[in-house]
């Protein structure tokens, strides 16, 4: 076959899209052509290699983290979380035994249209926290949904 074929079949080959049937013709030629047989077995292995993820051991610190940061925008400034999981938790716990103490006091357990209103102030209270709480501290829920594979 003449190379002007071999370099239009390899056109054609590479304007096809990933797992495209390739047609008769082209399908053909690789089979009599060893050099298109050849190179495009190298394609396929460099498009296997290329498409893997780089195992590269890279030590990921904040402060590398950070320092790439600063390179990319010279104005960053990490987000510090003011309040720590401790002091989430702590809040939480004390909230609830206020909340809960609150129905203790004799006039509240006496009227139900108070308790009602208790407990949906209560609903909302905790809702409210919760919402807080992961909004947050959504980095940290975002990275747990990554690690989780389906």
């Amino acid at each position: 076959m003449k190379m002007t074929d071999c370099n239009s079949i390899m056109d054609s080959y590479l304007m096809l899209d990933k797992g495209e049937k390739i047609p008769l013709e082209m399908t053909l030629h690789f089979l009599l052509c060893g050099k298109c047989r050849r190179q495009v077995k190298a394609l396929r292995k460099a498009e296997k290699a290329s498409s893997r993820p780089l195992e590269i051991p890279l030590p990921v610190t904040d402060s590398s983290i950070e320092e790439i940061m600063l390179q990319i925008d010279p104005d960053y400034k990490p987000a510090k979380n003011p309040i720590g999981l401790f002091g989430w938790i702590a809040g939480g716990i004390m909230t609830i035994v206020f909340m809960l103490a609150f129905l203790l006091v004799p006039s509240v357990r006496m009227n139900s249209a108070i308790q009602i209103m208790f407990f949906i102030v209560f609903a909302v209270v905790v809702t409210a926290y919760c919402a807080f709480f992961v909004g947050t501290n959504m980095d940290y829920f975002v990275k747990l949904l990554d690690t989780k594979k389906a």
